[in-house]
């Protein structure tokens, strides 16, 4: 399954589906009943960009609002956190028993992180105590190690893309301007540029609106 999940992933080129496909092999792997990612904007503030079942924003968003939780922890602590009775857990004495009303009673943690960057955090969760075994823990982080490879190339490769895509648009303006103004592409790029700071709108927004008004001009009656 590890070797099907690392083929798929080196494939996908989609960071979003690869967190979703991510989740599903740890829940499967890690035989339990819930996974997801955890994002912070804010140590007050996450996202969950993927989650096997909406319970798992439930479970994050306990932590944001008590400040405290494994896949919380795992993200600005340890790289790795595990609990399995969390309602008798000390360490985090507001957030599990909140998340055992939820039905959850075990809990693994683990950071998405390359050594430049973090991503978030991989979290697992089951409905029985005593889920997850030392083995388990190692599971989850080897899933962890190969999604976030997997993520942060197709993260670079999704801004690369929207890179060219902007350059090129931009030089479509540039062309649009030399052939209506009769100049050179140095004086339509500046041209371009004066426009973007007089509006305070980005390079790319300005050449895309000059592109769209010629194609729709271009356009037959």
């Amino acid at each position: 399954m590890l070797a099907d999940m690392a083929l798929e992933l080196e494939q996908d080129r989609n960071p979003d589906t690869i967190l979703e496909r991510v989740s599903h092999y740890a829940r499967l792997v890690l035989d339990a009943d819930d996974a997801g990612v955890m994002r912070t904007v804010t140590r007050s503030q996450i996202e969950t960009p993927a989650a096997t079942t909406p319970r798992v924003d439930q479970a994050h968003q306990l932590q944001a609002r008590f400040d405290e939780g494994p896949c919380l922890d795992a993200i600005e602590g340890r790289a790795t956190y595990v609990t399995n009775d969390v309602a008798h857990d000390s360490r985090w004495p507001k957030w599990g028993p909140a998340a055992a009303e939820l039905g959850i009673l075990s809990a693994v943690g683990v950071r998405l992180a390359t050594r430049d960057r973090g991503y978030g955090s991989l979290n697992v969760y089951a409905d029985r105590k005593d889920a997850f075994t030392s083995a388990d823990v190692e599971l989850a982080e080897m899933l962890a190690a190969h999604a976030t490879t997997a993520f942060a190339a197709a993260e670079r490769a999704a801004g690369l893309e929207t890179a060219l895509d902007s350059r090129t648009t931009i030089a479509q303006a540039q062309g649009i301007l030399m052939q209506k103004f009769d100049i050179d592409a140095d004086a339509a790029f500046d041209f371009l540029r004066r426009i973007s700071q007089h509006e305070n709108r980005r390079l790319f927004t300005v050449a895309e609106a000059i592109v769209v008004q010629r194609t729709a001009n271009a356009r037959p009656e």
